[in-house]
């Protein structure tokens, strides 16, 4: 696997440099949770479920955000998570510096930055908001991801549509058009 070959597709495809190097380290993460044995403790959600759903190159975002379901978010599960992402051919992923705590209005999680490679020497650097998923009661869908690794797609869970869309709806009532994505 070739990650500047990868990020040339998304590039031809009308990402800027920056975005297709993000949809790559986006594809590659989403693809090594859904063949790792955590597959059904994350619930991926944000900018990256907005631009799966729509198919918008406008709607690209340059980090992942998911939550963790009935998984810590301490250091130690952290670092032994991003291990098991190690999981495909070709592609290494680490952490890369702090895990740093975030905490913003109502938010609480954890971000990490990861170095994601292959075997040709090419490496990308990526950003993950991770939280818990705390409303037990609130069904996740399942829906498979377009990644560029292969047809197959990476088959996920995420945030219902009507859960994204009260979340941003509450957003923009609270914060106004300041919020992101």
């Amino acid at each position: 696997m070739n990650l500047e070959r990868l990020a040339a597709e998304y590039r031809a495809r009308g990402y800027s440099e920056l975005l297709a190097e993000a949809r790559v380290c986006q594809d590659i993460i989403l693809k090594a949770i859904s063949e790792g044995s955590l597959n059904r403790n994350v619930t991926i959600k944000g900018g990256v479920v907005m631009r799966s759903i729509t198919g918008d190159v406008r709607r690209a975002t340059r980090d992942i955000d998911f939550d963790f379901i009935r998984y810590s978010i301490d250091e130690v599960s952290i670092r032994s998570f991003i291990d098991k992402l190690n999981c495909l051919d070709g592609i290494s992923i680490q952490i890369s510096g702090l895990i740093k705590e975030l905490s913003q209005q109502e938010y609480r999680g954890k971000r990490i930055w990861v170095v994601i490679g292959d075997d040709n020497g090419n490496s990308f650097k990526s950003k993950i908001d991770l939280g818990v998923h705390t409303k037990m009661n609130v069904k996740q869908d399942e829906y498979c991801f377009d990644v560029c690794l292969d047809n197959d797609g990476a088959s996920l869970l995420m945030n219902s549509k009507e859960q994204i869309f009260t979340e941003k709806l509450r957003a923009l009532l609270r914060f106004g058009t300041f919020t992101a994505g």
